[in-house]
């Protein structure tokens, strides 16, 4: 769907397939609800955007300056000019976006003549028709400021040599840096030159019939074979294409010359980035397949097995968005030479992208052999890395697949590994899994899940259910969880630890976890209008949610929508998700706090909480998590259910219990001294109208039966 849409976006429309095919993979999917803005005043603005649905909105201190429609792009790269580079972009409607980074845009640019073409020709007709003053050299203060700088821009960094050429004159109206070093001029000394002094084997003749096709609308550009001479005498061959930049009596064009020797260098790097990883110098998917088709032709002669293995990092997102940018590519590097140094010299070890590396195990004469590289493997990634002044652990989880048992062709095995992968982590992360058959269609289903999801937040099959928490001692309610739930139109409710799972795989969360945070807010001021008083209602956050940077401004401007105190709403986050951003995660609960919410900890206990970390945290509650609650005779879980509530009081925080089923775990929780508590023993959980029912009836704890 991606694919198709980004074919009817006017930039992209001169990119092969398969480019456009390579740039909807790598990219990231954004979904924008109506009222939802993109960036505000001080962004940084370092990303392209194409518009693949949707309208959006340009607003500049409460002013509309343009409105983005479906088929266009903007960014820093496209049409926000400097002087509304602090503008805020609103989606109108439900809108999709594909984010391309800068790396991504300048790989477009070197790799595709015809879409640095295309870009040029896109800002050259948003500058307003000033373009002509920048031939002119900027003879007039107020045209300059009108000038595209993004225009500039992308001449100044491009990595050809590129001139703009006034035909009335033949000299050169512009030339980008990197044309006056080839030839070894400045810019006042290019612009007393004519085209015909810098290449030698072009005349007005020659320029006027390669010119005439592009003037007539019969040629996009025109190609010429040129010889460019220096200042100091000596040549150079180049390709140059010529492309009609501004129609007019005498018409500016722009020409991109490629210095063949340059070019030659270009597509040796151009190799090595289409087969290496930038961040770690490993294979990358491309040659690690070319290289599992040696190892196949080999093992059929030796009468061998391979081993396919895909390593997961589990919990790279969340370090990766704890760490500058450099201390991730670090990490990754790290990782990568760790591996290297636990596998044999005829193995290969790729990195394909995100968190994830391939490796290939040749020549094995047994799977035993295989078990023990798996574990070996596992062990060589488990000691702490060492970053600068930081210590990172990380978890991983493998996936295996054997040649030729699973698979007679590279795309097979490296498939059927990523099932096995998917298997792992369901079972339990940090382990190993051989591939079975019957993955597949637990792979199949993964990718169904992952089309229904969007289906669903575009169909509005989510809806929020509530269930009552209570004061253990009074009895009295003391506000409410809020759950989502997935009605399915054909498969019926769909079991939410099963889709929030896949959500959180493929960051569906985020766009999902946003549609719960604005409905939550509404639905308290609804019951707010109707003279009910809510107390509180927890969301939960997910890790992907909490660790993006707009997070706390998304939850204000929610808020502040829906016209309710921010006492009324309290965020829930899980113990694990804290403790490995604790820094940036202090700093944002820090700000959610002085906003005004509540903050609780979730399934406490479940993971390892640093009391440094905890007492500096403004932290007002403590959620024991349900599976201490259900074993709660086993010593153990007594003994944490104990001490946890201890841990509160001392800190001055409630304490809430999960998943209270029976009157015995509510009168040892009571005794125990516990705050509040939630289940099915209190009360179940409750679509809308059912909790709006509870409230106006005034409640208090009554036992379910």
């Amino acid at each position: 769907m991606v694919l198709d849409q980004l074919k009817e976006v006017e930039l992209f429309k001169c990119l092969p397939e398969s480019v456009l095919s390579e740039l909807s993979e790598q990219c990231e999917t954004l979904f924008l609800q109506p009222g939802e803005t993109l960036f505000n005043e001080g962004d940084s603005g370092n990303t392209m955007y194409a518009v693949l649905g949707g309208r959006l909105t340009i607003f500049k201190e409460d002013q509309e300056i343009s409105q983005i429609h479906s088929g266009h792009v903007f960014g820093e790269m496209a049409i926000i000019e400097s002087k509304n580079r602090s503008a805020t972009v609103r989606a109108e409607d439900e809108t999709i976006l594909l984010e391309i980074t800068r790396p991504q845009f300048e790989a477009l640019t070197v790799s595709n003549d015809q879409f640095l073409f295309s870009l040029l020709s896109t800002l050259s007709d948003r500058s307003r028709g000033n373009i002509s003053d920048l031939a002119m050299g900027y003879k007039k203060k107020e045209a300059q400021e009108k000038i595209s700088v993004h225009l500039l821009r992308i001449l100044d960094d491009s990595p050809n040599e590129i001139y703009i050429i006034d035909s009335s004159t033949y000299h050169f109206a512009r030339a980008n840096p990197l044309a006056l070093n080839n030839l070894g001029y400045n810019k006042e000394e290019i612009s007393k030159r004519t085209i015909f002094d810098i290449i030698k084997n072009l005349n007005q003749d020659i320029f006027n019939n390669l010119s005439r096709p592009l003037r007539n609308n019969e040629l996009s550009f025109a190609t010429f074979e040129g010889i460019h001479q220096r200042k100091d005498g000596t040549q150079y061959n180049s390709e140059i294409r010529f492309k009609l930049l501004q129609q007019d009596t005498y018409p500016l064009y722009v020409a991109m010359a490629v210095d063949k020797t340059e070019r030659t260098l270009m597509e040796e790097r151009l190799e090595t980035l289409a087969y290496f990883d930038p961040v770690t110098g490993l294979p990358n998917l491309a040659l690690s397949k070319d290289r599992l088709n040696v190892a196949i032709s080999q093992a059929d002669r030796q009468e061998k097995l391979i081993a396919v293995v895909m390593v997961s990092i589990d919990n790279f997102k969340t370090i990766s968005h704890s760490l500058n940018p450099h201390l991730g590519d670090l990490l990754l590097k790290e990782i990568g030479k760790r591996l290297e140094g636990c596998l044999r010299k005829e193995d290969t070890v790729a990195r394909l992208e995100g968190e994830d590396f391939l490796l290939i195990l040749s020549g094995a004469s047994h799977q035993r052999f295989i078990t023990l590289m798996a574990q070996k493997i596992l062990q060589t990634l488990e000691p702490m890395f060492t970053l600068g002044t930081q210590e990172i652990s990380i978890r991983s989880t493998l996936g295996i697949s054997l040649y030729p048992h699973d698979g007679k062709d590279p795309h097979s095995l490296i498939k059927n590994s990523q099932a096995a992968l998917w298997t792992a982590k369901e079972k339990a992360k940090h382990n190993f899994q051989y591939y079975n058959p019957a993955f597949l269609f637990q792979s199949a289903r993964k990718v169904d899940m992952e089309t229904d999801l969007r289906k669903a937040l575009e169909r509005e099959e989510f809806e929020l259910h509530f269930q009552p928490k209570f004061n253990l001692t009074t009895g009295k309610y003391a506000g409410m969880e809020s759950l989502i739930r997935w009605r399915h139109p054909e498969k019926g409710w769909v079991p939410t630890l099963e889709f929030i799972s896949a959500a959180e795989e493929n960051r569906l969360i985020i766009p999902i976890g946003d549609w719960v945070l604005q409905t939550a807010c509404e639905q308290i001021k609804h019951w707010l209008n109707m003279g009910l008083d809510p107390v509180n209602v927890a969301v939960n956050l997910s890790g992907h949610q909490f660790n993006r940077d707009d997070l706390v401004r998304k939850v204000e401007k929610q808020v502040v929508r829906s016209g309710i105190d921010p006492r009324f709403l309290e965020l829930e986050l899980t113990e694990t998700v804290l403790m490995e951003n604790t820094a940036d995660g202090i700093s944002r609960l820090k700000e959610l706090n002085e906003f005004g919410l509540k903050l609780s900890i979730d399934d406490f206990g479940t993971g390892f909480s640093s009391l440094q970390y905890l007492k500096n945290m403004p932290i007002h509650s403590l959620k024991i998590d349900q599976t201490f609650v259900h074993d709660y005779q086993v010593k153990a879980n007594s003994a944490i259910i104990q001490a946890i509530i201890s841990l509160a009081q001392n800190l001055g925080l409630k304490t809430i219990a999960e998943g209270v089923e029976t009157d015995n775990q509510l009168a040892f929780l009571t005794d125990t001294g516990c705050d509040l508590g939630q289940g099915i023993l209190l009360s179940p959980v409750l679509p809308v109208e059912d909790m709006t029912q509870f409230l106006q009836a005034g409640p208090s704890l009554q036992h379910t039966d």
